[in-house]
């Protein structure tokens, strides 16, 4: 790696860690130890990962917050940040919340404090709930995709024709060395492996990625149409760089959200005006 870059990047890994650790309390908890505003506490930890995030995100990718509609009438529940097409996005606002059609978002991050199992649960079974709506894209054509591919859009079986979702958080309360193998299968009971997470990173712990087979390949995704992809943990490292499992969240963040396809919007389909769409095929 490039010294100069090296240092850039692990300087900003310091600062990102400090300030939604720290400064985020210091501002926020009083001399009790109590939390003020716990809204505005969150609004300012997503601040924090917004600013950490968008200088590893490609020219054509913007963040957000908000919703996420589809054609077929669903809407997802608030999500923390929404990373989405910024040329392709139509701004669709209602006082002071925003609307993205699913087809032009390529990413969500839920953003947490300290976790619990069961609340680790509850947020996971959220994220799937929402990668979901991409289940509503139809025949839509490609506005951009990263594989040469002819067939048509299938989120359940093209990964990257999924949207990716992340969760960030301060700490997960649980063994994680004994509970890795378990916890997953019992969060995702029921759940297609499609709508499974993409990464999940503790920045107290460890960055919760997947590897495929007998050779440790790290990937962000989980390729459900392979039995050989497991999940595996990207711990702080012992005797190099202190912050690894950070360092590598980044890396494997940009290489998946810099992949999810965008599909083009009907906005007829959206409007649901059949005369509005009989007179654009007329024309």
């Amino acid at each position: 790696m490039n010294e100069i870059f090296d240092k850039l990047i692990k300087s900003k890994i310091e600062q990102f860690e400090y300030d939604y650790i720290n400064l985020s309390r210091q501002i926020f908890v009083n001399s009790e130890g109590k939390l003020i505003n716990p809204g505005e506490f969150g609004v300012y930890r997503e601040g924090i990962i917004k600013n950490f995030l968008s200088p590893f995100l490609p020219t054509r990718l913007a963040i957000g917050s908000g919703f996420i509609i589809t054609s077929k009438n669903r809407i997802s529940t608030q999500c923390d940040i929404i990373i989405y097409d910024r040329e392709h996005t139509p701004l669709i606002e209602n006082n002071e919340q925003r609307f993205f059609p699913v087809e032009c978002v390529a990413g969500v991050i839920e953003v947490k404090s300290k976790l619990t199992k069961s609340t680790l649960k509850e947020a996971l079974v959220k994220l799937s709930a929402i990668k979901d709506l991409r289940n509503d894209i139809g025949s839509n054509p490609y506005i951009f995709k990263d594989y040469e591919d002819d067939t048509k859009f299938d989120a359940k079986l093209k990964v990257r024709d999924q949207m990716a979702t992340f969760l960030i958080c301060e700490s997960i309360d649980i063994d994680i060395a004994k509970e890795i193998d378990t916890m997953f299968a019992d969060i995702y009971a029921g759940i297609d492996k499609s709508l499974f997470h993409n990464m999940i990173l503790s920045l107290n712990d460890c960055c919760f990625a997947y590897f495929e087979g007998d050779k440790l390949m790290y990937r962000a995704y989980f390729n459900y149409a392979k039995s050989t992809f497991k999940n595996e943990c990207i711990f702080p490292h012992e005797l190099g760089y202190k912050k690894e499992h950070i360092l590598m969240f980044l890396n494997y963040f940009y290489m998946i959200i810099s992949s999810v396809s965008i599909m083009d919007i009907e906005i007829t389909s959206y409007l649901g005006s059949k005369r509005l769409k009989k007179t654009l095929k007329e024309t």
